[in-house]
Parts: structure tokens; C-alpha cells; sequence
């Protein structure tokens, strides 16, 4: 038997919680969240295992109850033995301790307003800590993402664009960096779509500093939401794996300005595995901070001149959405209600590297140490193809290890991903 404490409580079922914070949780909604926590900190067991669980049990909490079924989803005896020890309780109780301390809401999985198009995806997350409206996450958005060293046009472009959008009805959704993703929450903020931002910290930490004004606008009209537990820290490690948050709950992703190692083109590739549309703003010819936009046009991504595009190469899923005609774009412009900071890159920022120079560079670098990555780039040579699974028994670490140490390497463009979570040695690699 799994329980909360030490007393059993009752089994929740499968009732459909409400999001609330974890001091307003009744005992059956805690439970959950208590069985979520487990699941995320038993050691072998990562986000793709946790999903399947889900999507196979209902819950967590009748996950755990069942373990002894595990092995007929191809989860592992070792993974199943570390389930039962304790060995996951001082990372769960650690969470569940700084949940306690803030006003945040948890939505868990089985939630009735946990969004159907993100909980689809084969690396759902188990469950997302919000701050905001989540009746946003209820209605049809489309992400904004790029550079967060963009150029003044490009920030204009973002600006422009996410206004319109959103003045139709869409949510906005971006990543709360500077640059690109700022100008778009900045836009949307105040119109009728609103806007949700994704971020790649804990649901209580502001980063950058430099976007206080805009996290206090999105705490009371727009959303916030995190996968991680409330006070972590900004690693360069998250930026990368929230992305995946960023497409899936959007109908299409907008890349505005990028350049060809941009963090916004994994968010772009995601994208197109969730079966979402990519569209890129081509940008000024032989402009280095649009070449990324440029090559995602010419592997298929719809080339977005106005925000007109983008409605009219949607307006059948939106018709459908809504039941209705299609949203109109307002013609008046929109008015700047937050200044764009003048520090664009404090000293300290980390985020998911647009060129990998510098401090980027440095950081990025920390998510695929050379040991382990040479070890990686030995095993593709020989084997051409690899999926995460025989890299993760290549080198006895876990999948969400493995999955840090492979988007690492792909953002330093040693390796690329292939459908089916597999990789190979990009060209200039193989050698």
C-alpha cells in the first residue's frame, strides 16, 4: 500500500481536482501530489516513463498502487525495487516542503483543466505549478518564440505580432526571456487572448530581474506556469526541456528571429513532433540573427509576413475550436504598456543560448561534459543511430540524465535527433 504519511488514507480515484495550492488540497488531492512527487524522484524512472504510467493508470497515486504491473509496460525490475524503497523521499519531501511555503496552484495531470494537447505528448508533465489565470489554459494559443538578443526590428516584428494575435482571441505563450519572448508577453498582456508564460526556473523565482514588471502584469492577467519545484534556480539545463511545454501547448509556434544555434529552433523541432505548425519571419537577407528563420523555411516551416498569415493558415482549426467564424485581427495598433529594459543580457544570464559564445557557451558546455559525451560520440560512430535508451545503458545513467547530456550536445552541434527519440553524430562529428 502507498500512502501519504504513515496513516492510509482513502484511494482518490479518479476525480478530476481542481488546481489549488497545496495548504487549500483536500487528503485525496494531496495523495496525489504526494504520489506525483514519488514518481519524480525515483531514481531510472524519467518524464516519458512517468507519462506512460499516467496515461496507462489514470493517476499516480493507482500507478503506484499497481507496480507490480510495470514490467508489462517495459518498465525495468530495477526501476520497480527503487520504487519501493525510500530512496525518493527526501527529494519529494524537500518539494513538498517548498509547495507548502507558496500561494502557487498545482495542476496535476488527472486535473479537469489540464490541457488535453499537452497531456497527449509522450513527455507530459506530471504536473505544473501555476500563478495567474489557468482558464487560459483552456483556449487556443500560439507561441512567439526567438532570440533574446533580438535586433530592434525583430522585437518590433514580436511586438506587432503578438498583439494581433492576441487582440483575435489567441493566447500568447513564450518563455519569459528577454529579447523576443519579452516583447511578446508585453504585447498580449492586455488583449483579449492574454498570455501565458512558460518558464525555465521555479514558479517562484523571477528571471531574469530585468522582467519583474512583466511578472507582475502576468500574475494578475495572465498565466505562469512551471514543471519544476517552486525555488529552482536558473540552470541552463531547463531551458531547454520547458520548450517542450511551449509547443505543446500551443496550436503553432512563430520562430521571429533566430540564428542558426538558437534555442528557439529545438522549440521549433518539438514543435514539429507534436504535430503543431512552424512558422518563421524570414527576416533581412544575409542577416545573421534570422539565418535560423531562413533554414527553417527552407526545410518547410510557412514563411509569416503579418498575423494574417498565420489566422488564415489556421482558420479551420480555429472555426472548429470555436464553433464559429474565425477571430477577425483588430486593425488599431497596440499601445506599449512596458518598457524594454535597458540591460537586454545582465551578466548573469542564463538562458537557452541563442549563439553559443561566451558564458553561453560555458553553460551550455556543463550539459555535455566531455567524458561523457566522447563516450556518446564513440557509440553513434560505430552504431550510426542510437535511441536514448541503449545510450542510457551505454553509460548507466538515468533518462533524464541522458536526455540534459544529448540536448546539450545538440545545441554544441555534435549530435542531431531523430524521430523515436533517437540520435546520430551530426556531419563534422563523425570522423
Amino acid at each position: 500500500m502507498f500512502c501519504l504519511d504513515e496513516d492510509v488514507l482513502p484511494y482518490p480515484g479518479q476525480e478530476e481536482f481542481a488546481p489549488l495550492c497545496l495548504a487549500h488540497m483536500d487528503e485525496s488531492c494531496k495523495k496525489e501530489y504526494w504520489a506525483t512527487l514519488a514518481l519524480r524522484y525515483c531514481k531510472g524512472i524519467g518524464v516519458r516513463t512517468i507519462a506512460k504510467l499516467l496515461k496507462h493508470f489514470g493517476s499516480a497515486y493507482e500507478a503506484l498502487e499497481n507496480r507490480r504491473q510495470w514490467q508489462e509496460l517495459g518498465i525495468s525490475q530495477a526501476c520497480i525495487s527503487a520504487m519501493g524503497g525510500d530512496a525518493w523521499r527526501e527529494g519529494a519531501k524537500k518539494e513538498w516542503d517548498m509547495a507548502a511555503g507558496c500561494d502557487a496552484r498545482i495542476l496535476l495531470w488527472n486535473c479537469s483543466l489540464y490541457p488535453q494537447r499537452l497531456r497527449q505528448l509522450p513527455d507530459a508533465p506530471a504536473l505544473l505549478y501555476c500563478k495567474g489565470d489557468t482558464s487560459l489554459l483552456g483556449g487556443p494559443a500560439v507561441a512567439i518564440v526567438g532570440s533574446r538578443n533580438a535586433s530592434s526590428q525583430g522585437r518590433d516584428v514580436a511586438f506587432q505580432l503578438a498583439s494581433a494575435l492576441a487582440a483575435a482571441g489567441l493566447t500568447i505563450i513564450s518563455g519569459m526571456a528577454l529579447g523576443i519572448d519579452r516583447e511578446a508577453h508585453a504585447a498580449a498582456i492586455c488583449q483579449v487572448g492574454k498570455t501565458i508564460g512558460v518558464l525555465g526556473t521555479g514558479i517562484e523565482m523571477e528571471y531574469p530581474v530585468s522582467n519583474r514588471d512583466i511578472y507582475a502584469g502576468m500574475k494578475k492577467t495572465g498565466l505562469l506556469v512551471s514543471e519544476f519545484s517552486p525555488r529552482a534556480p536558473a540552470a541552463a539545463v531547463n531551458f531547454p526541456v520547458r520548450n517542450r511545454i511551449i509547443s505543446g501547448l500551443s496550436l503553432a509556434v512563430v520562430v521571429v528571429e533566430a540564428t542558426v544555434r538558437s534555442g528557439s529552433l529545438i522549440t521549433a523541432r518539438q514543435a514539429l513532433e507534436q504535430n503543431r505548425e512552424v512558422f518563421a519571419v524570414p527576416g533581412q537577407a544575409m542577416n545573421e540573427c534570422s539565418t535560423g528563420c531562413q533554414n527553417l523555411i527552407r526545410q518547410g516551416a510557412r514563411p509569416v509576413f503579418s498575423a494574417e498569415d498565420i489566422l488564415c493558415d489556421l482558420e479551420e482549426t480555429l472555426r472548429a475550436w470555436q464553433g464559429g467564424p474565425s477571430p477577425k485581427i483588430a486593425r488599431k495598433p497596440a499601445a506599449r504598456k512596458f518598457e524594454r529594459p535597458k540591460a537586454e543580457t545582465p551578466k548573469d544570464y542564463v538562458d537557452d543560448a541563442d549563439s553559443l559564445d561566451g558564458d553561453a557557451l560555458a553553460a551550455t558546455e556543463k550539459l555535455a561534459p566531455n567524458d561523457e559525451s566522447g563516450r556518446v560520440l564513440a557509440y553513434l560512430r560505430a552504431n550510426k543511430a542510437a535511441h536514448i535508451d541503449s545510450i542510457c545503458q551505454m553509460l548507466d545513467i538515468t533518462p533524464a540524465q541522458a536526455g540534459s547530456l544529448l540536448i546539450g550536445m545538440e545545441m554544441l552541434g555534435q549530435v542531431r535527433r531523430l524521430p523515436g527519440a533517437r540520435y546520430e553524430v551530426c556531419h563534422g562529428n563523425a570522423g
